[in-house]
């Protein structure tokens, strides 16, 4: 059977492969990512070589401790990490569908951070909600100014048709009395209603992939479940990618298609969500489902995973994960783990699965 070819531009040059034409829906592939961080101190290796990829109407779960570099990871995927940090390696290709035959691949990874190719793409076709409105909101202007500004900014629209989108968003998201709401300064309003104006903000442009930087750490659990009602709500009618990044297992086990788990600037474990819960293999991934509290009859003393996230800047050799692991081999301390598929779908990055790196440590030992 003869293999169907399409069309790809990748900035500007046209180039022929197979056609997965997106039918796999990819919105976003990311292939050994790595973001480094230039400091007096020394070089931070905030991602080491993250690979993962977002389909049209699928929600992907970025998880781990504080310090792994999930925030980096997904600021990366708009050119918006802060410096000193840089992108030294790897790529961030956006696949866009122009027809029938012919798809379009922006490597956001090679764009200008402060060029026209990346600030069309941004607000637009990929949208962030930040962890803490406050800090992303201008306190300065009122909350529907600063939407207007992003719709006229990306479709061109005048003053008058930039409010009643603004009006008409506000009352999409569950904003009561948007007339009023439309004219207020962002700290008159509540860290809920904050947000679902983010929100507003966010998919004021209809972006085909909304990142979700810990969106409801600040909020009550109440307002927490109104507003994942709401972006699962709007992801069915638009059919959306989201990356979402959290330390909450149980919003995890709620509302993600795939789960990524990050460990120190690398991804030690991905797969669809029913196996990361009910088949986890990478021992981080194991301790942190085991750390979850759990209502019982009886008390039981809560597991924690032992020691903390080394610094950056005293990143432990071999696997770094290896200080902290209960089934830690002599050859983690000595050997970097590479990425093994398990499945199709499944894939972990650690030595206890990885069999041409332990045979010489068996010959050795021998």
């Amino acid at each position: 059977m003869d293999c169907v070819m399409q069309r790809i531009l990748i900035n500007k040059r046209e180039i022929k492969v197979p056609l997965m034409a997106n039918n796999d829906n990819i919105l976003i592939q990311v292939k050994d990512l790595k973001i480094h961080f230039f400091t007096n101190e020394g070089t931070v290796q905030a991602v080491d070589g993250v690979t993962f990829d977002i389909r049209s109407g699928k929600t992907l779960c970025m998880v781990g401790e504080s310090g792994c570099g999930k925030s980096v990871t997904a600021r990366a995927l708009l050119q918006i990490v802060h410096r000193p940090g840089k992108i030294v390696a790897g790529d961030i290709v956006l696949y866009r569908q122009k027809n029938q035959d012919q798809a379009e691949a922006i490597n956001i990874s090679k764009l200008e951070p402060k060029g026209h190719v990346i600030r069309s793409i941004r607000g637009k076709e990929i949208s962030m909600i930040f962890q803490e409105p406050m800090t992303s909101l201008s306190p300065m202007y009122t909350v529907g100014n600063q939407i207007m500004e992003t719709i006229r900014l990306h479709t061109g629209a005048d003053k008058k048709q930039a409010r009643g989108r603004t009006l008409e968003m506000l009352e999409f998201v569950g904003i009561p009395r948007p007339d009023r709401i439309i004219d207020e300064y962002p700290f008159r309003l509540s860290g809920g209603m904050r947000q679902r104006a983010m929100i507003a903000m966010a998919l004021s442009c209809n972006p085909r992939l909304l990142i979700a930087d810990e969106p409801t750490t600040a909020l009550d659990v109440t307002t927490q479940a109104q507003i994942i009602d709401l972006m699962q709500s709007l992801q069915k009618d638009y059919d959306m990618g989201i990356l979402f990044i959290t330390h909450d297992l149980g919003v995890v086990a709620e509302i993600a298609d795939n789960v990524a788990v990050m460990y120190l600037g690398n991804v030690v474990e991905y797969s669809d969500v029913r196996t990361i819960f009910h088949d986890p293999q990478h021992p981080y991934t194991q301790s942190l489902l085991r750390s979850i509290p759990k209502v019982t009859a009886t008390r039981e003393k809560l597991e924690v995973i032992r020691g903390m996230v080394p610094s950056p800047f005293r990143r432990p050799s071999g696997c770094p994960f290896h200080p902290r692991c209960t089934k830690a081999m002599p050859i983690c301390s000595e050997v970097e783990p590479k990425t093994v598929s398990l499945t199709e779908n499944h894939l972990v990055h650690c030595l206890l699965f990885d069999e041409s790196a332990k045979k010489p440590a068996r010959e050795m030992a021998s």
